[in-house]
């Protein structure tokens, strides 16, 4: 069986870390095309299409802004986590994350994919000052992330000498928005289901020529 995963940088680690198997090829998209939810659905499409010579395609991507809704695989069965995005993909579920917010909502969550690859809020920060100026740039980033309270670094599979960097990281940017920092450990067994195919309740299969429905904010249409 040749399979093909297509994923999101945010999980490349943790599916690397893994191990997946010599008959799954892997294609990790930008990670800037979570900023543009249209973009990404119609890159999702491309690479859909691209690959109908598989006998599958595994996609690591959740709800994410409604990316995913409306993808179709014409001849090729899809299999995709019901998760709303990558967050509760390495957190284990959306229940997990849900209940966590229920002690504190106001929490900004980092991962090593977030921090690899991703534009985190201090970088965000610095180019707005390179563009508008330390005034406008303070406004701006207080009305995106002044509502957060807390940096909380999800530890999934990593070498010790990486997780000091990311820990290291995660310090520099709470410490310049004045947020507490902790960890917490991550689940990957949700994304180990999904990228070995195996039966899990938020793992989902859809067959080909079906369009992938979007039932309620945090579940898929099964």
């Amino acid at each position: 069986m040749r399979i093909k995963l297509i994923g999101c940088l945010s999980t490349k680690n943790e599916v690397v870390e893994m191990g997946v198997s010599s008959a799954v090829d892997c294609e990790f998209l930008e990670f800037s095309l979570h900023a543009f939810p249209d973009q990404l659905h119609k890159e999702l499409q491309r690479r859909i299409n691209a690959s109908q010579d598989y006998d599958m395609i595994i996609l690591t991507y959740g709800r994410c802004s409604h990316a995913v809704e409306g993808l179709v695989s014409v001849t090729v069965p899809l299999v995709l986590p019901k998760a709303h995005d990558c967050i509760s993909l390495l957190l284990g579920s959306d229940l997990r994350r849900q209940e966590l917010s229920k002690d504190n909502p106001a929490v900004y969550y980092f991962s090593q994919g977030w921090l690899e690859y991703g534009r985190d809020p201090y970088a965000e920060y610095l180019e707005y000052v390179d563009k508008y100026g330390e005034d406008d740039a303070q406004y701006l980033i207080q009305t995106l992330y002044g509502t957060y309270q807390e940096a909380v670094f999800i530890r999934t599979n990593c070498e010790a000498k990486k997780l000091e960097q990311y820990r290291q990281r995660v310090r520099q940017i709470a410490g310049f928005f004045g947020w507490k920092v902790s960890e917490i450990v991550g689940n990957l067994a949700l994304l180990n289901a999904v990228t070995t195919r195996k039966r899990h309740p938020d793992v989902i299969r859809v067959a080909p020529g079906t369009p992938i429905v979007l039932e309620e904010e945090n579940s898929y249409a099964d």
